[in-house]
């Protein structure tokens, strides 16, 4: 019997939490002749994938697929490629589907007739406990989503987190699949592949649904709890935003001297020692001015990004006129 929908996990290197993933599947409250799952292993650790394989045990109907191809989209379009089911539904490798995960995915879909993508909050696992540092506005960074209370159609603009988000399979096939230029490769922070297909998706007129009731929990490790990380995980958020619109057409002058005064407004608010480039990438207490701090990181990516000239002297300059 052809499943209804196929979950796809993608792994790289976490064999210890993988095993925790798949379990959450196992015990979903789902027929289990109306699901399959498929992992997709892109790991480049052999042995780790040959000792966790010596001990591996899935109760439900699965496959596993090894790709050597290295980067995420390539795992999830290989998924998508050996899926039986006419849903596809992608988690993470470290995270943990509620057990009702799925039913209210397949109901979601049959409730919104022309519904192509449906997705639903991402709860954060802390392994440490939540930085006092941390401003709501980037949580989203480390996958965190909430979007209310309500059923509703999205916004444009509006996005599903890839660890809980769930398309119809012949429409991303419609859509050409997740584009292989975006998306983490190996220890890459790169992005945006689940919202360009998701884009194009909506493009051929599907709508994208976010459901309350569709649940994922997903770990946020302890080195993702550090300001570094975050800069660093912002500044490839804007690397993989100027791919993503790297058919769009060449930024203004005006939204190069924006990100340059977005960046020098940050800096003002800092001691004098600090106002130069390396006022960047120092921790700071205050959640809003580290707010603030990434703005500014993504800010000189984009201006670096155009006709950035001698960004160096620019900032020497305009910092000591002010």
């Amino acid at each position: 019997m052809k499943p209804q929908i196929t979950v796809i996990i993608c792994t790289f290197n976490r064999y210890d939490l993988l095993a925790k993933a798949i379990a959450s599947i196992e015990l979903q409250d789902f027929p289990e002749d109306g699901y399959e799952l498929i992992i997709v292993d892109n790991s480049d650790d052999l042995v780790g994938r040959e000792h966790f394989l010596d001990g591996l045990e899935i109760t439900c109907n699965h496959r596993y697929l090894s790709e050597v191809r290295p980067g995420l989209s390539r795992a999830r379009n290989v998924g998508v490629n050996a899926a039986a089911g006419e849903i596809v539904a992608f988690m993470d490798d470290d995270a943990k589907a509620a057990p009702d995960w799925l039913a209210h995915i397949v109901d979601t879909f049959s409730q919104h007739e022309r519904t192509g993508i449906v997705g639903g909050p991402v709860r954060p696992i802390w392994t440490t406990p939540r930085p006092q540092w941390l401003h709501p506005r980037l949580e989203s960074y480390l996958t965190i989503l909430d979007r209310g209370t309500a059923t509703r159609i999205l916004k444009p603009g509006e996005w599903l987190a890839g660890t809980n988000i769930a398309f119809r399979a012949e429409a991303i096939k419609r859509a050409g699949f997740f584009p292989e230029n975006l998306g983490r490769t190996g220890r890459l922070l790169l992005s945006n592949e689940e919202l360009s297909v998701s884009e194009k998706i909506r493009e051929l007129g599907y709508d994208a649904v976010y459901d309350p009731r569709i649940v994922v929990h997903h770990r946020i490790h302890a080195e993702r709890a550090s300001q570094a990380w975050l800069r660093r995980r912002v500044f490839w958020q804007a690397i993989s935003d100027l791919f993503a619109e790297s058919t769009a057409p060449a930024r203004v002058d005006t939204d190069r001297d924006a990100d340059i005064h977005r960046v020098l407004d940050f800096l003002d608010q800092l001691a004098p020692k600090n106002r130069g480039v390396a006022g960047l990438f120092i921790d700071l207490d205050d959640p809003q001015l580290f707010e603030e701090q990434t703005a500014a990181v993504g800010a000189l990516v984009r201006f670096l990004a155009g006709d950035g000239g001698d960004w160096r002297r620019i900032l020497a300059t305009a910092a000591y006129d002010r």
